[in-house]
C-alpha cells in the first residue's frame, strides 16, 4: 500500500494534481481561521466550550464541527460550504417541479452548465440571508444562551461587513472546491467537508478522553459508557457500509425461444 502511494508521485500529472489539491485544502483551512472583524472571538469560543462540556455537546458545537472550527472563531468561512449544498438540494428538488429546469437537465453539458450557474446565484442569496441572521444573533448573544457581549460595535455597519466577509468566504470555498474537482483529485466539495470534519477530530478525542478521566476521584462516565460508545460507533459504521454496498436483485424472467437449433431465453437473470 505504501509503495503504491509512493508510486503516485512518480507520475508527473498525478503528482501535480495531488500537490494542487493539498495547496487548495491549505487555503480552505486558512479561510476558516481568519476571524471576522468586530467580533470578540474569545467570548464566543468560551460560550461554545461551555455548551460542549455537557454529555450531549450542543447545537453550536455540532455546527462548529462541520465548519472545521470556523464558527467558534467566527471566521470569514463560518458558513462553510453548506449554503452551496443547500442550493444544490433545492435546485434538484425544483427540477422535478419546474419544467424549464427539467429541460435543462436533458440538454446535456450546456444544460448542466446553466444549472451550475443557477446554483451559484442561489448560493449567493442563501449566504446573504444566513450571514445577516448570524450577524443579528451575534449582536444579541442572549438568544444563543451567551451572557457576555460578543460584538463591540453593533449596528448596520457591523451587519454589512459581516454579510460581505462571510459571503465572500463561502463563495471562495465554493470556487476552491470546483477547482479541486476540475484540476485536482476527487470531488472538491466533498473534500472540503471532509477536511473540516477531520480537523476537529483531535479536539473531539481530547474531549472524549476528559469525559472518562477522573476529576477529584469522580468521573462522569464509567467503563460501561465507553463500551456502549464503541458499540454505537461500530453499529453506525456497519450500517453506513451496508447501505452503501447493499444491492437489491430484481429477477428478470424471459420467455424461451427456439431459433433454428439454438435456444434463447428461459433463464433467470437479475437486475441489481
Amino acid at each position: 500500500m505504501l509503495s503504491a502511494f509512493a508510486n503516485t508521485f512518480k507520475i508527473p500529472e498525478l503528482r501535480k494534481r495531488i500537490l494542487f489539491t493539498f495547496g487548495l485544502v491549505f487555503i480552505c483551512r486558512l479561510v476558516t481561521s481568519v476571524p471576522t472583524p468586530g467580533v470578540n472571538a474569545a467570548a464566543l469560543q468560551a460560550a461554545i466550550a461551555r455548551t460542549q462540556s455537557g454529555a450531549g455537546g450542543g447545537f453550536m458545537g455540532w455546527i462548529d464541527l462541520f465548519s472545521g472550527g470556523a464558527l467558534s472563531q467566527c471566521a470569514v468561512g463560518a458558513l462553510s460550504i453548506w449554503p452551496y449544498i443547500s442550493a444544490s438540494i433545492i435546485l434538484q428538488l425544483m427540477t422535478a417541479i419546474i419544467p424549464a429546469l427539467e429541460r435543462l437537465v436533458r440538454e446535456g453539458d450546456t444544460g448542466r452548465q446553466k444549472l451550475t450557474q443557477y446554483t451559484r446565484y442561489l448560493t449567493l442569496a442563501i449566504c446573504v440571508v444566513q450571514a445577516l441572521f448570524l450577524a443579528i444573533s451575534l449582536e444579541n448573544p442572549g438568544a444563543l444562551g451567551i451572557s457576555a457581549p460578543i460584538v463591540g460595535n453593533p449596528g448596520y455597519p457591523f451587519r454589512i461587513m459581516t454579510v460581505v466577509t462571510m459571503t465572500t468566504g463561502t463563495m471562495l470555498l465554493m470556487w476552491l472546491g470546483e477547482q479541486i474537482t476540475e484540476r485536482g483529485i476527487g470531488n472538491g466539495i466533498s473534500i472540503v467537508i471532509a477536511v473540516n470534519i477531520v480537523s476537529r477530530l483531535p479536539a473531539a478525542f481530547i474531549q472524549a478522553a476528559r469525559m472518562f478521566t477522573k476529576v477529584e476521584g469522580v468521573s462522569k462516565f464509567n467503563i460501561f459508557h465507553l463500551i456502549g460508545l464503541l458499540l454505537m460507533i461500530f453499529a453506525v459504521t456497519a450500517g453506513t457500509i451496508a447501505l452503501t454496498q447493499g444491492q437489491r436483485r430484481v429477477p428478470i424472467h424471459t420467455a424461451k425461444r427456439v431459433v433454428g437449433r439454438k435456444v434463447y431465453g428461459g433463464q433467470n437473470t437479475y437486475l441489481s
